[in-house]
């Protein structure tokens, strides 16, 4: 079960967000909204190679926590990918959405009116993913490790994927056909320790994970280098269409999933969900949503 770790940690956020969105006997409406009902999608990233079965096995005892705090009817959707969510939201199928920050900016190229609620932070607001390859590597690009072996960890996170897709192969190829192979060992550390031990030539990593790394075995860190370095990619959004839910609905949403690193339950979903903190949404998010939308424009259809 290690494999959908992400997918209960995504459900998680959602259920305390949720919970600690409406207080016990308050009802509330905004339009048509039905306080007893809220439609929360979740961009199908968060699901990756998840079979349907697994996904309710999952969800099932956040729906009941959702009911027994709240006393409220959620439903937890899967949204499809980052246009289909966004057009969700634009019909009302769906009263919020969740997106990684990249999946965001595109879902917002067709639906310009979607606004982010808040960000989720794990201890950076900004996302880096890095190729690194040994100290003493003779490559200066990563078109050098072509028809080499490089680790993905197999939980790598979304804006790692991408990076490595689109900046560390020629256009146009895949990984699988750059590369000679593309391991998946379960852990990150696992990964970087296979490139100093040469068992592969290169490793795509998050910042975080080279963070900690670099703290957890520095001796081996030190016969590593960072071969190419991404963009700055925003962070996890909770997003929403203007119009659908009153601003106080929204402030409250808002708020609770702000103050959840105040209460003991909240900390704990907090640490579940490997997040830090969530937080208003920065001054330079917009800014940061074009440039990535620029420099990683969305799939062709």
């Amino acid at each position: 079960m290690r494999r959908y770790y992400s997918v209960a940690a995504a459900l998680a956020a959602l259920t305390l967000g949720l919970a600690l969105w409406v207080d016990q006997g308050t009802e509330a409406r905004a339009g048509s909204l039905e306080a007893s009902l809220v439609r929360v999608g979740l961009v199908n990233s968060l699901f990756r190679d998840t079979p349907e079965p697994v996904m309710q096995v999952v969800m099932r005892p956040f729906k009941s926590l959702l009911e027994q705090q709240t006393g409220m009817n959620g439903q937890l959707v899967a949204g499809g990918d980052a246009d289909k969510l966004g057009q969700q939201l634009k019909n009302e199928q769906v009263h919020l959405g969740v997106f990684h920050g990249f999946e965001f900016a595109w879902a917002r190229v067709k639906n310009p009116e979607l606004q982010p609620l808040l960000i989720a932070v794990n201890r950076d607001r900004v996302l880096r993913a890095y190729l690194v390859v040994a100290q003493d590597s003779a490559a200066q690009s990563p078109f050098d490790l072509r028809g080499q072996a490089v680790a993905l960890p197999d939980r790598t996170r979304e804006h790692c994927r991408l990076f490595f897709e689109r900046r560390c192969v020629q256009p146009g190829k895949a990984p699988e056909k750059f590369f000679s192979q593309v391991t998946m060992p379960e852990f990150t550390e696992d990964a970087l320790d296979d490139v100093v031990d040469g068992k592969v030539q290169g490793a795509l990593v998050d910042g975080l994970a080279w963070d900690s790394f670099r703290k957890l075995k520095p001796v081996r860190a030190a016969r590593l280098r960072i071969l190419l370095e991404s963009e700055p990619f925003p962070s996890a959004v909770v997003a929403y269409q203007p119009g659908v839910l009153s601003r106080t609905l929204l402030q409250r949403f808002r708020n609770g999933l702000i103050g959840a690193r105040d209460s003991k339950r909240g900390k704990q979903l907090l640490e579940l969900c490997r997040i830090t903190r969530f937080e208003v949404v920065p001054d330079d998010y917009e800014e940061m949503l074009t440039r990535i939308a620029r420099a990683y424009p969305p799939p062709v259809r």
